[in-house]
Parts: structure tokens; C-alpha cells; sequence
């Protein structure tokens, strides 16, 4: 098992400072969470090191206990051991801070099994059952703006809060289970991802003249600026104004815009006779 160098992970130094850590995993976050980027192979797997690695170095008591074993740890992958008198890696000494971790994966294989001072015998206990599932649909509004909910499970009331942004078939642990989520469809928006898409009609004028045209947005209406000449089908890119990013403060994908050009009909004759005159001058 290779060990995982946590600041690599975060693309920082060792001596980041707690605000310097924060910011990365911010940064990293965006770029690749797996709502955000669907169909880029590995970006689950990426965002699971450095959630994990981001969980480590922002507790200041996991850090500490991690640069003092990491470079232990280093040495034994060389084949070499701690100088005489210096301090031993014990699994005893991390007990269960790094339980879940591939840090803690590769201290148990490294030292739990004789390799170390002391040794932890493995449960010889069939494990625990897979937790009950419990299925519960959200609309696109609730997902958009979070939503805390109260269910009567096995007797017992239960609260849930969803944050916003929250996908279809994530799971929130509850007591006794997971809560899996499904977003009903919206008869307005489209969600692909963190981005919102949506079609809206514009008059003909609007699409030769151009103009601001109000859309309606899950936040409230906008100002959606119109290009002269705007042709049929055009899509515009609203920035920031898609879903909140799942765990990622102040963060939101973008809305797009597909714009349906509205031809009149019938035509009034005072119509018809601005659009003779229209096209005798070449439109």
C-alpha cells in the first residue's frame, strides 16, 4: 500500500497555515466534485483524498499525529526503523483517530500485524447487517434552497436537514439507517450536474432588435440581456445562477438558456404589413 501524502493531495507545503488549507480544499472541491463533473473520469476518487486529506490536516490534533507518524511510517516503507530512543509507532498511540483513512489503513498493515511494537488482533465477529434504506423524494426547490423535514421511522421521529444542492441518490446517515434522495423531475428546469437549463420564448422583435427579457429563475426573476440578431435555438450562459454545490460555501453552477424565437399567428393585417415592408427591404 502506497502512503498518501496528505499536503500533495491539497497541492500545498507542509507549513500551510489553517487558512491556507481551507482555501485549497475550497478550490479543490469545485474542481472536482463529482456533481460537477459527472463524466471526468477519476473525479470521485479525487474528491474522496482530498475530503479525506482536508479532514485530517484541518484538525490540528489529527495534523500533529500525522507529521510525526508519516515520516515514521516513511521510514518503514524503506525498509529502515526509528532511531534508538526516538518515538515508536504504536497502534495503540493513534487508537482510532485515522479509523477510515488510507493513513489508518496503512499504519494497521505496516505495524498491526507484528510489524510494530504492539499488535491488535483482528474481530473474529461476522459484521454488523447493511444499514435500512429509506427512500424520500425532494423537489427541485427544496434541493435548491435546502429543507429540513420530520419522519416518524420504526415509531421513533426522526429530523433531516438537505442541504442545498443535494442529488438524486445521495444518501444522509439517520439513526438506525441512510435516507437516500431522489429530485423529482421540474416542469421548468433541467438539471444536469450542478448547471440548470431551461428554454424560454422571446418576441421576434427581441430576437432582431435585442434587449433585456425577464427569466424566471428557482431565486426570482432576472434580467437576461438579448444579443441584436439572436438567431433561433441560441443558448446564453447565466453564471452562477445554477445549483448550490453540494458541502461548498458559496459555490453554484451556472443557468443556461436556450431561446425559442415566437412567431405570431395569425397575423393582424397591420402586421403583415410591417413584415411585407420588412421584406422588401432585404430581411
Amino acid at each position: 500500500m502506497n502512503f498518501n501524502d496528505y499536503y500533495k493531495e491539497l497541492e500545498i507545503e507542509r507549513t500551510a497555515s489553517d487558512e491556507e488549507i481551507k482555501k485549497a480544499f475550497r478550490k479543490l472541491a469545485r474542481q472536482y466534485h463529482p456533481d460537477t463533473n459527472p463524466d471526468k473520469a477519476g473525479a470521485e476518487e479525487k474528491f474522496k483524498r482530498i475530503s479525506e486529506a482536508y479532514e485530517v490536516l484541518s484538525d490540528k490534533t489529527k495534523r500533529a499525529k500525522y507529521d510525526q507518524l508519516s515520516s515514521q511510517t516513511s521510514a518503514y516503507q524503506r525498509g529502515g526503523r526509528t532511531r534508538p530512543g526516538g518515538p515508536q509507532v504504536s497502534m495503540d498511540d493513534v487508537g482510532d483517530m485515522f479509523s477510515g483513512t488510507s493513513f489508518g489503513d496503512l499504519l494497521s498493515e505496516l505495524f498491526g500485524g507484528g510489524g510494530g511494537r504492539t499488535t491488535r488482533t483482528r474481530s473474529t465477529q461476522p459484521r454488523p447487517a447493511p444499514p435500512k434504506v429509506y427512500a424520500i423524494t425532494l423537489t427541485l426547490a427544496e434541493a435548491f434552497t435546502g429543507v429540513s423535514k420530520r419522519f416518524a421511522i420504526d415509531g421513533t421521529k426522526v429530523d433531516v436537514t438537505f442541504k442545498p444542492g443535494v442529488a438524486s441518490g445521495q444518501r444522509l446517515r439517520i439513526p438506525n439507517g441512510e435516507m437516500e434522495v431522489t429530485i423529482e423531475p421540474h416542469s421548468r428546469f433541467e438539471r444536469r450536474g450542478n448547471d440548470l437549463h431551461v428554454k424560454e420564448s422571446i418576441p421576434l422583435t427581441t430576437a432582431l432588435l435585442g434587449e433585456k427579457h425577464p427569466v424566471a429563475t428557482l431565486k426570482g426573476t432576472i434580467a437576461l440581456t438579448i444579443p441584436p440578431g439572436t438567431q433561433n435555438g441560441k443558448v446564453l450562459r447565466i453564471k452562477g445562477q445554477g445549483m448550490p454545490v453540494y458541502g461548498v460555501e458559496n459555490s453554484r453552477g451556472d443557468l443556461y438558456v436556450e431561446l425559442s424565437v415566437t412567431i405570431p399567428t395569425p397575423l393582424t393585417d397591420e402586421q403583415r404589413e410591417l413584415a411585407e415592408k420588412l421584406r422588401d427591404l432585404g430581411l
